[in-house]
């Protein structure tokens, strides 16, 4: 939606998404992990709070026409620039400002009419359009969220034996979660939405059962191959046919399954090398 609680909701939920990013990384990673382009994670955090800032108050100056005339200053330092000074900067800080800066255009969006959003005010050669600025900044953050996501599943982060260990530990603790409960218990207990805690275990074996068929495939998975994981009306409904074709499983046949495809993931990521590791696929 383009009016302001539209346009407040999603700022809100693309800066929520890149902060639950974050909270993949350890504080080391954030502060020393270099992602693709150099910049280390925090100043990517920093990036995206700088131009919260500066995007927020050239429209509060395009709106009281304080611009008009002469336009908007542009920032006397470049993103390379600002990122090699916000690495001397404290995680805390860095954070502090992104949270801060993120408020102030979301409370600033929510003021504006539908008229303000759409008119196009005087920045003295260009004009600016709110409503298109504020779309730009939603697809800002979630373009920086995507490349904090692909750095934290690359191996510009892991090594592989130091990959090879979190997986392991990823699938223990799940098996590990679940063995001191009865059946009932997990069959019964709610846990995520109308999802018990066996619905949940079915919903991560159909999305190993995926990971494995393109595995197989790696680097190009054949569309035909993946139907049932790719083919639906959106995700929930996706997921929603997944479960429902295992409807039939029960605890062992779940445990089973879990169990054989994190072995047969394992095998897999044994028999390939750095290189292919690292390597781009289409699925």
């Amino acid at each position: 939606m383009r009016n302001a609680d539209g346009i407040a909701e999603r700022l809100q939920a693309a800066y929520d998404k890149l902060c639950t990013t974050f909270a993949l990384l350890d504080g080391a990673e954030i502060e020393h992990g270099r992602m693709a382009g150099g910049w280390t994670p925090k100043a990517l955090m920093a990036h995206v709070a700088f131009w919260d800032d500066y995007q927020t108050r050239r429209m509060q100056a395009a709106v009281q026409g304080l611009s008009a005339a002469a336009g908007c200053a542009a920032p006397t330092a470049d993103n390379d620039e600002r990122a090699r000074f916000d690495s001397e900067r404290s995680w805390a800080t860095v954070l502090a400002e992104a949270d801060s800066a993120r408020h102030t255009m979301i409370e600033f969006a929510r003021t504006l009419d539908d008229q303000t959003l759409a008119a196009a005010y005087a920045e003295g050669e260009r004009t600016l359009v709110l409503v298109d600025l504020l779309e730009h900044m939603i697809r800002h953050t979630r373009l920086h969220a995507q490349e904090l996501q692909d750095y934290c599943g690359s191996m510009l982060r892991w090594s592989k034996p130091a990959l090879r260990i979190f997986i392991m530990a990823q699938h223990n603790h799940m098996m590990e979660s679940i063995s001191r409960l009865s059946e009932k218990t997990i069959v019964s207990t709610i846990v995520c939405g109308t999802w018990s805690m066996r619905d949940v275990l079915v919903h991560i074996l159909s999305w190993q059962e995926y990971q494995y068929s393109v595995l197989k495939q790696w680097p190009d998975a054949a569309h035909e191959a993946l139907t049932p994981w790719l083919d639906g009306n959106g995700i929930d409904a996706i997921n929603a046919n997944l479960l429902a074709n295992r409807a039939d499983l029960n605890m062992i046949d779940i445990c089973d399954g879990l169990m054989t495809y994190h072995r047969r993931m394992l095998r897999y990521f044994d028999s390939v090398n750095d290189e292919q590791l690292a390597g781009l696929g289409d699925y």
